[in-house]
């Protein structure tokens, strides 16, 4: 997956390859943040949605 999402890079922005850096890290959702929002753990979308909707 990341061979391909660092070549559909390079294919999108022409941007070289071997300037490319694809990470896929797992980790927990509350370890991430979108939107200025911290993600919901799984299960707990459809109520974090309900807080959040604008």
């Amino acid at each position: 997956m990341a061979l391909e999402l660092s070549a559909a890079a390079s294919r999108i922005t022409g941007i070289p390859e071997h300037d490319i850096l694809v990470v896929i890290q797992d980790g927990p959702a509350r370890s991430a943040v979108e939107a200025g929002q911290v993600l919901p753990d799984p299960g707990q979308e459809k109520e974090w949605l309900s807080q959040h909707e604008e």
